[in-house]
């Protein structure tokens, strides 16, 4: 099903090469190499097209585990908290996250222009192989719709289960249960089962999802909804400890997907602070045993929407209700900062 759906949806356009390479032409496609720094004629693409396609008719799908080495990077995770009205930090990085990305896998959405199509077909046919009646939602083809979703389970009961990657909220009789998936990359290979393993790699007895292959959010979904469709309990709030386990913070203010929707669900609001945020167009290259001093840009607008994103509210006192419904199909990340920098979002 899963291989239907991409690979007759594979198709040589320039016009989508060239807007992919936009939109990660600050990323790496290879060590030291930028998305940016690629040619942009038919002549260099054509090759590489035919190439991608081949590896997902022979071998993506094979039963087999990704045997060629993937390329490594590294994402820095601090561990300080942020406290209550401090301004200035001294951040001391002690944590990092495995990056895993290989170009055959990173970039075959690069030819697939009807991306949102293919994510649909493989959860319409994910939720009737695993016979799944309920009200299931995801940004992957829903968009921003799963805010209003989650408005509406909350202000008018409504039930729905929505789900992204390993983050899994039911929401029943206007209570919410959030569940996320322990180690969820280490757990989903394994979950999936060998039809999936072509885009895993295989080490200490278990197939793991990289990071940086096309299909890392759908199976993260897929396995999440497997879990779902074994466990009804689920929707009462019984998870399994080290697999599927509660997030209690997050039911305590109502989160979901980076919003709050407590105070008031028909105004959810930002919660919680990053101290450092994942933005290859702002990266430093940073020496060993050197400091850096960090600061932003934003201007007194820019200020004033972030602040008043975290009160659920717009400077023209409207929801973020507002735009967060009309986010397209794919990942919510990023569309607060675009929010707040260009104060809307397409």
């Amino acid at each position: 099903m899963k291989k239907d759906a991409i690979l007759k949806r594979f198709e040589f356009n320039m016009d989508n090469i060239l807007h992919y390479i936009d939109d990660h032409k600050r990323s790496s496609i290879a060590p030291g190499l930028k998305w940016e720094q690629l040619p942009t004629d038919a002549s260099f693409w054509k090759p590489i097209y035919e190439e991608v396609k081949g590896y997902f008719e022979e071998f993506v799908f094979s039963g087999q585990s990704w045997n060629t080495p993937f390329n490594f990077g590294m994402r820095a995770r601090q561990d300080q908290e942020v406290m209550k009205d401090q301004v200035y930090y001294d951040l001391e990085v002690t944590r990092t996250r495995i990056v895993m990305f290989h170009p055959a896998l990173s970039m075959p959405f690069a030819f697939v222009p009807d991306k949102t199509g293919f994510y649909r077909d493989c959860m319409t046919g994910a939720l009737d192989a695993l016979e799944i009646n309920d009200h299931v939602m995801t940004p992957l083809t829903d968009g921003g719709e799963v805010y209003g979703a989650a408005a509406d389970a909350l202000h008018n009961d409504e039930d729905v289960t929505i789900v992204l990657g390993d983050d899994c909220n039911i929401f029943r009789n206007g209570t919410q249960y959030a569940f996320d998936g322990a180690n969820w990359e280490t757990q989903v290979g394994t979950l999936l089962g060998e039809p999936f393993h072509g885009s895993k790699t295989y080490f200490g007895g278990m197939y793991h999802v990289p990071s940086g292959v096309f299909d890392t959010s759908l199976d993260d979904t897929l396995a999440t909804l497997w879990v779902y469709s074994m466990l009804p309990e689920m929707k009462e709030g019984v998870g399994i400890p080290g697999i599927m386990e509660r997030e209690h913070n997050d039911e305590k203010c109502n989160f979901m997907l980076g919003m709050s929707y407590a105070e008031d669900p028909n105004q959810p609001r930002l919660q919680g602070l990053k101290l450092t945020v994942d933005k290859p167009d702002a990266a430093e290259i940073l020496p060993s045993g050197r400091s850096l001093e960090l600061k932003n840009d934003y201007d007194e607008d820019q200020t004033l929407r972030w602040y008043l994103a975290y009160h659920g509210t717009t400077p023209d006192g409207g929801s973020l209700l507002d735009f967060l419904e009309k986010l397209e199909p794919g990942f919510p990340s990023g569309f607060t900062e675009q929010y707040v920098i260009d104060g809307e979002v397409p």
